[in-house]
């Protein structure tokens, strides 16, 4: 017997036989998809598949070259951004395009702001309409702040907020979870329950494969701008569903290997970063790979940032092999053989409007390419870049390729060989996970054990603790800016970190009554 769901009328995204280009690049070849009502359904893929792509395209904020597409069954190829808005439909991007320096209300009905006579803005229904929305995620974030004073977490909960002024009946999620911290991810998919339950249809981005097994009906797999398979999730493994995203079969999720851990490489005391954190102090062996996991606002990049002279610090002393050194600025970083991988991949990791191997080689272009004060090598940077865009499967048509085309994942791989070129010794990783597909993780996981066991030094901050667990050798937990436990991964579990990522024990006796004596 036929569910309802299964009747054509309850289609309510259809396209058929779409494609679009970018320059070198085909995003989607002759794609056919759809969506029926009041189903939550993922959209899985490696980066540069084509599934933001596909959405943008659906939303018309790209316009496809060939094919046709259709919501609630009409056609929009006639349609503007507002009028598919119109039909319903709202899209929440990986960025968040937020105006930070406005309130959360402010941003939430941006465009649809209440007004009183004469077109004035009727300030108090504006807060009493943000209220609502924003009560639809979280109970914890005033109308009244200004944005730039919210965590990145909070941020992405008042954009989900934000697309709930047009009341759409459907709704497109791009990686919402890439930037919440726990208790915001919990606020989220009680939310999306409560979104199943009135019916509302949902396109569900994400890599994280829990998720998508926890809260989805269906899902279609795309590869290479073509849809490979659309099944029931219950009835699709996830060992099957990585292997239709990857063409291939990974056994071993996070290829960590026991490597010699030899002397101090970075030791960090007493450094109070600017913004966020205080009397943080830790050793970093040859080696060893050191979780740092907190939840977001924790100060985990700031304290990075800060060691890395990214952000100025209060105070703090830093000693590489044993030697104690002043660093200010990221260039002094550098000379002292530090590398940074940022969590923020296109506001500090990269030049947009720049070619890949512009890109990779910019952090290592005078050691290793310039042949004198005017010549570069390009003959060998391009064979270089080459050897990177091989082993980090980076999706990109030519060396060339501008990086503003390329997908979030891709770009984030793209930063990571940027800084694997750079040949330094300690390397802090923070996030460089966020929004990579399942195998692009696993060549991170690997081109990171891969350095512990050359020697070098690594720092891998995450929220995702599995990935902690299973690739670390330690992990340092911060809560409220504070480093409050210090545990031997083989030796702990999930709910042990956990409970102390959300403050367990008093905050860990109060950081161990900061640090007897202070």
């Amino acid at each position: 017997m036929n569910s309802p769901k299964d009747d054509p009328g309850n289609i309510v995204i259809r396209t058929e036989r779409v494609s679009k280009s970018f320059p070198g690049v085909k995003a989607l070849k002759a794609l056919d998809f759809e969506v029926t009502r009041g189903e939550v359904h993922a959209l899985c893929g490696e980066n540069g598949a084509g599934k933001s792509t596909l959405m943008k395209t659906i939303v018309r904020e790209y316009i496809e070259e060939e094919g046709n597409i259709f919501i609630e069954g009409q056609n929009v190829k006639d349609l503007g951004i507002r009028g598919v808005q119109e039909l319903g439909l709202s899209l929440i991007h990986q960025d968040l395009n937020l105006i930070p320096m406005l309130t959360v209300a402010q941003n939430i009905c941006l465009g649809r702001e209440p007004v009183k006579w004469l077109g004035k803005i009727d300030w108090k229904a504006m807060h009493k309409m943000a209220d609502r929305f924003l009560a639809e995620v979280t109970s914890e974030i005033d109308v009244e702040d200004l944005v730039e004073n919210l965590s990145i977490s909070q941020q992405q909960l008042v954009s989900i907020a934000r697309s709930l002024v047009n009341s759409p009946r459907i709704l497109i999620l791009d990686e919402p979870t890439a930037r919440l911290d726990q208790k915001a991810s919990d606020e989220f998919f009680a939310f999306l329950e409560r979104a199943k339950e009135k019916n509302l249809t949902v396109v569900y981005i994400s890599h994280r494969l829990e998720e998508i097994y926890r809260i989805c009906d269906r899902v279609t797999v795309l590869r290479d701008g073509r849809k490979i398979i659309t099944e029931q999730t219950e009835a699709l493994p996830k060992t099957e569903l990585v292997k239709h995203m990857l063409g291939r079969e990974i056994t071993q999720q996070v290829p960590k290997e026991h490597v010699p851990i030899g002397d101090t490489m970075l030791s960090v005391t007493n450094l109070f970063p600017k913004e966020k954190g205080e009397d943080i102090g830790f050793e970093l062996k040859s080696g060893e790979i050191l979780g740092i996991v907190g939840s977001i606002g924790a100060g985990k990049s700031e304290v990075a940032r800060a060691i890395f002279g990214a952000d100025p610090k209060q105070k703090g002393d830093i000693h590489v092999s044993g030697l104690k050194v002043r660093i200010n600025t990221p260039q002094d970083a550098l000379r002292h053989g530090l590398a940074l991988i940022p969590e923020e991949r296109r506001a500090q990791g990269l030049v947009g409007n720049e070619s890949v191997r512009r890109n990779i080689t910019l952090a290592a272009l005078k050691k290793k390419f310039c042949a004198g004060p005017s010549w570069i090598n390009q003959d060998l940077e391009i064979k270089t870049v080459k050897e990177y865009i091989s082993t980090l499967a980076i999706a990109t048509p030519t060396t060339e390729q501008e990086v503003q085309f390329l997908s979030g994942g891709t770009q984030q791989k793209v930063v990571v060989a940027k800084w694997l070129m750079s040949d330094s010794n300690v390397y802090m990783f923070d996030e460089p996970t966020k929004g990579i597909d399942v195998g692009g993780k696993y060549d991170i996981y690997k081109l990171i054990v891969e350095l512990a066991r050359k020697g070098s030094g690594v720092i891998f901050i995450s929220n995702e603790l599995t990935e902690v667990l299973s690739l670390c050798d330690r992990v340092l937990v911060m809560f409220r800016g504070r480093i409050i436990k210090e545990l031997e991964t083989e030796a702990t579990n999930r709910e042990e970190v956990l409970y102390y990522v959300m403050g367990g024990r008093d905050y860990a006796e109060s950081a161990n009554n900061a640090k007897r004596g202070h």
